[in-house]
């Protein structure tokens, strides 16, 4: 989705994290504004111009006003990852609901629109407005790998008021980052493995869902046939199982995703989408830490290649990309968490 927003007044020069000039772009692409915010993750932006930013262990949400200044929204919630601007409304997801922000502009307060379970492991929720008007949200699964019953292993949608819930679709370990092609409108997620089976399996995924109440394997199979040494057993004999798109380095663990918008960039970024590798936490050799590009030819991903290195200087990790919100005029914010930061993006050929 693409936003409009008033120019933060920052200089591009003046970098407080110098792992920033560790950056390696692609050509064209310039770094014009550099924001810290600790534990930044899912951004939203209103007509006005200020940037909302969710956090996790922070437990806080920011606001960025059009001048740059930074503050506090709301703080002590529960990993607070999703922020959503919706009809002059902002919604925020903790672990345990999805709520909207009534007074904001004077004392804000947060109004449950809906409740989830009170579960941490996989609990943060991304929050997204489908082609269809509906707020989507996932719930992952309170383990590393088990076997539970709704709503968690899915991805969900309602109404903004949080009525008419319903699961679109299931055996989904943990999305943190999901978008709608915009042309197609079928939506496509990103999806971290399970731990505990070594280095190099099973892969992370890039995934879409083309059919009604699709079911994408997890606990029982993961990636495109991988079986699960305990749970494998159980898949019932007659669920269809949908298979990734794309298979991921294991551990990469991608997060965010975003399709360019054609209209601002030229035809070899058309059909093609940035995906953010968080970075891996328990692998020998440390995979992701980058922001990949991906493109679609005849109705499959036909490249996925490194976009943006630099978030690591050999196997040491120097930031972690999270989210991507693009704005109007074809720009776009990257959010990353550890140690938190905003860049602004432009390409410029």
């Amino acid at each position: 989705m693409i936003y409009l927003v008033l120019p933060l007044i920052l200089s591009a020069l003046a970098f407080g994290n110098r792992w920033v000039q560790n950056l390696k772009l692609p050509k064209g692409f310039v770094i014009i504004k550099v924001i810290d915010v600790p534990g930044a993750r899912q951004m939203a932006i209103s007509p006005k111009g200020n940037l909302y930013v969710g956090t996790m262990d922070e437990g806080k949400v920011y606001s960025i006003s059009p001048e740059g200044k930074v503050s506090t929204l709301f703080t002590g919630l529960q990993m607070p990852q999703g922020v959503l601007w919706h009809e002059n409304e902002l919604y925020v997801s903790e672990i345990q609901r999805v709520a909207r922000v009534i007074n904001l502009d004077k004392t804000p307060q947060l109004k449950t629109i809906r409740e989830f379970p009170d579960k941490k492991w996989h609990g943060w929720k991304t929050l997204g407005k489908g082609p269809d008007g509906k707020l989507y949200v996932p719930v992952g699964a309170p383990c590393n790998v088990c076997d539970e019953k709704l709503p968690f292993m899915s991805l969900h949608r309602m109404d903004f008021d949080g009525k008419n819930f319903e699961t679109i679709a299931q055996g989904i370990r943990n999305t943190v980052g999901f978008t709608w092609h915009p042309e197609t409108k079928q939506l496509f997620f990103t999806e971290m493995g399970r731990d505990q089976m070594g280095d190099d399996i099973p892969p992370d995924e890039i995934n879409v869902i083309q059919e009604k109440s699709p079911h994408f394997g997890f606990p029982y199979v993961h990636g495109t046939n991988i079986p699960d040494p305990k749970f494998h057993s159980l898949l019932p004999k007659s669920l269809k199982l949908t298979t990734p798109w794309h298979e991921i380095q294991a551990h990469s663990a991608p997060i965010g995703i975003a399709f360019f918008p054609k209209a601002k960039y030229p035809k070899e970024f058309h059909d093609c989408f940035l995906v953010a590798e968080h970075g891996s936490w328990n692998r020998s050799i440390k995979s992701g830490y980058q922001v990949s590009k991906g493109c679609i030819k005849n109705g499959k991903i036909s490249i996925y290649e490194s976009f943006i290195t630099g978030f690591k200087e050999g196997q040491k990790a120097l930031a972690r990309p999270v989210h991507f919100l693009f704005l109007e005029d074809g720009s776009f914010y990257l959010s990353e968490d550890e140690p938190g930061t905003i860049l602004h993006l432009k390409y410029s050929p």
